[in-house]
């Protein structure tokens, strides 16, 4: 069972975090740079695994920005006047969300794993905009009492959880011995998250102005994936199943070379943008068969209709999953001879599937009273591509049909099994492998010259070059919703699409809104 401290932090701060979701919607938080949107983690141990900074402030742009987004939905201006109403008012989550002011952050310290037994947390909170003179009243109504002081300081103490006020700044812990390690960390007398390098790394590659932060250190996870695996039950495994300590300990290594991961929420006036950043050591992912995507421009998209719901631009399919896989076969005997018997089984060679998954790729969507899917890919041999692709085909529908259960599944399942077809253009070709072939030819109108998908990506600034690119058309997604007799969500309407790519430093999401 949960700790009474991870109890009590979870019974305090819950409110906070649910009221700042709900507060997005409010008025306006000041800007700032990503560094000092983190400021919080000033006293936050450098050990820390994870760690996330919200802008509860509703006095500045941010805000402003989010409560503009709000109105544009349908029924979104009434919940802010509701929203705004209930944190102005005498509620006890009101008065902790305007006690502890502007800026909260959370930082998970660590985790205790003890076999058979619920994990156990310590954290740390730090407010650095807190009302001092407002909050000793508010923790006082929620049912913290004084305690012996640290380092000079006030201590209000509720079961297990400690928190200390010192002017602006509030501290908060699941434990008194964890308070005194973070105000240690503010005096400067031990390492700060603030400053260790792949947390300053890694957030300095996000969006100066945002809402809210969230940071995950995957090289200190690695540890307790270790640990994970020595509380698996010992004993002989049945023949065939997976060792799953073998699987922890790839996994293991793989997060030490994963130094920082973080996560940014801006709001905008033409809608929400979600940025996310590492820091990464990648030779060594390199070297554990992690391919890493270089950027380029899609010229695949004038392959994909114009009315299309949304597609998945990528390139380079049959390499990546062949460094994978030959980086399997290296940390594991078994992999080389269960890929020998599936090359028996279906009559392919696994290079030629591979080779056959190069060049540029899409998966595309259309709509209509019969949807269609496909993966388009422009292979450099169309013609021997188009062979091992339909042969695989073959063979997958042959090794389906011998499941229990296949012939019912298949009565089920509407529309048509995938079919493989191939369109030429001039030198280059275009093979599509799903439900309608005919998405290999050339359409008279392309996604690249819609009206609607050039004003997002222009809105959201994308650039000419990406490792991956992905759209959601949200017009075309509504009617197809109507055509085959789907409610539309109220308030949906406001949102034009998403679009979503990847560059060299990272990756980023923007839904459209008004």
């Amino acid at each position: 069972m949960l700790n009474r401290r991870t109890i009590a932090l979870l019974a305090l701060f819950s409110a906070v975090f649910a009221a700042a979701v709900v507060a997005a919607f409010g008025s306006g938080s000041a800007n700032a740079g990503a560094e000092a949107r983190a400021k919080g983690a000033a006293a936050v141990p450098a050990t820390a695994l994870a760690y996330a900074s919200i802008n509860l402030d509703r006095n500045g742009t941010q805000f402003q920005a989010l409560e503009d987004l709000a109105g544009k939905v349908q029924g979104g201006a009434s919940a802010v006047g509701k929203v705004n109403q209930m944190l102005d008012g005498d509620g006890q989550q009101a008065q902790i969300v305007r006690a502890l002011g502007g800026d909260v952050s959370v930082g998970l310290v660590g985790i205790s794993l003890t076999s058979g037994a619920m994990p156990g947390v310590e954290a740390v909170m730090v407010a650095t905009a807190a009302d001092e003179r407002a909050l000793p009243a508010v923790l006082t109504k929620a049912g913290f009492a004084p305690g012996p002081e640290l380092n000079g300081q006030p201590v209000w103490e509720k079961d297990a959880f400690a928190i200390t006020l010192n002017g602006s700044t509030a501290i908060g812990a699941t434990s008194r011995a964890t308070l005194g390690e973070a105000l240690a960390v503010q005096a400067g007398d031990q390492p700060a998250l603030a400053d260790d390098a792949a947390f300053k790394a890694t957030i300095a590659k996000l969006p100066g102005d945002a809402v809210a932060v969230a940071y995950l250190a995957p090289a200190r996870l690695a540890g307790l994936v270790q640990v994970a695996g020595s509380l698996l039950p010992q004993g002989a495994l049945p023949k065939g199943a997976p060792d799953m300590g073998q699987s922890l300990a790839q996994l293991s290594a793989t997060l030490k070379d994963v130094r920082g991961l973080g996560i940014a929420i801006t709001a905008e006036q033409g809608g929400l943008r979600v940025v996310a950043a590492g820091d990464a050591d990648q030779a060594a992912l390199e070297r554990l068969g992690a391919s890493l995507p270089t950027a380029y421009t899609p010229t695949i998209l004038a392959q994909i209709p114009a009315n299309a719901l949304g597609f998945a631009a990528f390139r380079d399919l049959g390499p990546m999953l062949q460094s994978a896989l030959r980086t399997a076969q290296t940390q594991d005997s078994q992999v080389k001879s269960l890929l020998g018997a599936a090359e028996q089984t279906t009559g392919i060679k696994l290079d030629d599937l591979l080779a056959a998954l190069g060049g540029e790729h899409a998966i595309v969507a259309v709509g209509g009273k019969t949807p269609a899917a496909a993966l388009l890919t422009q292979p450099q041999d169309p013609a021997a591509a188009g062979a091992t692709l339909a042969t695989a085909l073959t063979a997958a529908e042959k090794l389906g049909t011998g499941l229990p259960g296949a012939k019912e599944l298949q009565k089920r399942l509407p529309g048509t099994p995938p079919q493989i077809a191939v369109t030429r253009q001039g030198d280059s070709a275009t093979l599509a492998i799903g439900t309608d072939p005919q998405l290999a030819a050339t359409p008279s109108s392309s996604i690249a010259d819609a009206d609607a998908y050039r004003a997002i990506v222009d809105r959201a600034g994308v650039p000419a070059q990406v490792t991956g690119l992905a759209y959601v058309n949200a017009a075309q997604l509504r009617a197809q919703a109507q055509t085959i007799g789907t409610t539309v969500p109220a308030g949906t309407d406001a949102i034009n699409g998403v679009v979503a790519w990847g560059t060299a430093d990272g990756a980023t999401i923007f839904v459209s809104i008004g």
